[in-house]
């Protein structure tokens, strides 16, 4: 093992002595020497065994007008590696917050706008109070007048044979009662309860000629009653 380490380095050595030979060739401009000891060639002692791990360095013996040392050979062969060192990082800007403007403020409405406004609403208010005054006074007048009322079913003529259905009674007793009050009525020339059924009475009633039996029954009934149906041959009536 120290015989290889020995050799390396003295191989190493005589590589190194041919280089400074080389380059105090280009320092005297290209003249050959064959002498290492001129132009300031200082010969490198040898190394001992000891200080076999020492690494050996070359100095420059030049002349300051003289071209600069070439560049360094390939080692064993292979070819010095470039770096490249690497590009500084562009800055990074600090992220600004974006905020949407602000909506423009609404117009403002005319003062003269306002104005306008309240009266239309005013005249308005006062057009309808008096569109439902006159209404009211129509009302009343045509009321008075009987104009547009409507007939009271009371008053229809019957004749003949017809049906008296009326309802409720409470009892018999005011049954009756109802039955002689038919029998007093002008014009009616018999009376007969047929059926008497929860309170609902069917009474036969013979007219012996035309006859408002409804209104001439509210001259003489005990109880006041509400004209629900009326038609030929046939009354209704609501006991109240």
């Amino acid at each position: 093992m120290e015989s290889d380490v020995t050799s390396t380095l003295s191989e190493l050595e005589r590589k190194l002595k041919e280089l400074e030979r080389e380059l105090e060739t280009v320092g005297r401009g290209g003249e050959l020497d064959s002498d290492p000891a001129q132009g300031g060639w200082t010969p490198v002692p040898d190394v001992p065994q000891a200080d076999a791990a020492t690494p050996l360095t070359a100095s420059w013996h030049g002349t300051a007008d003289a071209a600069p040392p070439p560049p360094p050979t390939a080692f064993n062969g292979v070819a010095p590696v470039p770096i490249t060192p690497p590009a500084a990082p562009w800055p990074q800007a600090a992220p600004q917050a974006y905020a949407p403007p602000p909506p423009p403020p609404p117009p403002a409405p005319a003062a003269g706008l306002h104005r306008q406004l309240d009266e239309l609403l005013a005249f308005r208010d006062r057009l309808v109070q008096t569109t439902d005054d006159l209404v009211s006074e129509l009302s009343r007048v045509l009321t008075e007048l009987g104009v547009g009322a409507a007939p009271d079913p009371a008053d229809t003529l019957l004749s003949g044979d017809v049906t008296v259905d009326a309802a409720p009674f409470g009892d018999l007793a005011t049954l009756a009662a109802f039955e002689q009050a038919l029998q007093r009525v002008p014009g009616v020339a018999g009376v007969y309860v047929r059926a008497l059924d929860a309170g609902r009475a069917t009474i036969d009633v013979r007219l012996s000629g035309p006859v408002a039996l409804a209104a001439a029954l509210r001259a003489t009934a005990p109880l006041p009653f509400a004209v629900t149906d009326v038609r030929d041959g046939r009354l209704t009536l609501a006991i109240n």
